[in-house]
């Protein structure tokens, strides 16, 4: 089952969706508009509802759960671990990369921390963003760059069908050499089980 989770931000869920099988609609706050103004039902609603009407979302949603404004956790980690003990394969999270800068960067430490247990990955119109920690196949797609960031120390990386190719190479915390690399047909990337951020780009 892929859990399909749309925040709040600024939308490109409205132009990225397309439907699978079996689908989770998660909608976060304000991101339930967003899934209903497709026709679609929300499986879910959660958040803490401050940038919306719970009274106006509510019946689009199969089920509502509201959270208090003051929390540990944001709304987006509120819905992966709602979603803790269902049978999901994969995340897809919308609506995440924009607008304010720090729930940006807070959006992206939640995929560094989830990753271990889901394949998750934040899209928008331009971007894929994705959490790694072992070889992985990159095919060759609509987006021209992918640029590759280290989350942890002691990463040693290969390249393999890059513009760019590496082996074994030390890619410490803070290095940009991997920026901007372009797949030439397809795209190996070897990790010594050490998580990498993989940004994908129009």
């Amino acid at each position: 089952m892929i859990a399909k989770i749309v925040c709040a931000g600024v939308d490109s869920f409205e132009s990225l969706y397309q439907q699978d099988e079996s689908e989770l609609m998660i909608g976060v706050d304000g991101g339930i508009y967003n899934i209903a103004n497709l026709g679609l039902k929300v499986d879910l609603g959660i958040g803490d509802f401050d940038s919306c009407n719970i009274e106006d979302v509510i019946m689009h949603c199969k089920r509502i759960k509201k959270f208090p404004k003051e929390k540990d956790l944001g709304d987006l980690e509120l819905a992966i671990e709602e979603i803790a003990d269902l049978n999901v394969d994969k995340i897809i999270i919308y609506n995440a990369t924009k607008d304010r800068l720090d729930h940006f960067v807070a959006n992206l430490n939640i995929l560094i921390k989830y990753a271990h247990k889901y394949d998750i990955e934040m899209v928008d119109a331009k971007n894929s963003i994705k959490v790694i920690n072992k070889t992985s196949v990159f095919k060759k797609s609509k987006y021209q760059y992918l640029s590759i960031f280290p989350v942890e120390e002691g990463t040693i990386i290969s390249l393999k069908g890059f513009k760019y190719n590496l082996s074994s190479y030390h890619l410490k915390l803070n290095d940009n050499l991997c920026l901007s690399n372009e797949i030439v047909d397809e795209g190996i990337i070897e990790v010594n089980n050490k998580k990498l951020l993989i940004l994908e780009t129009l």
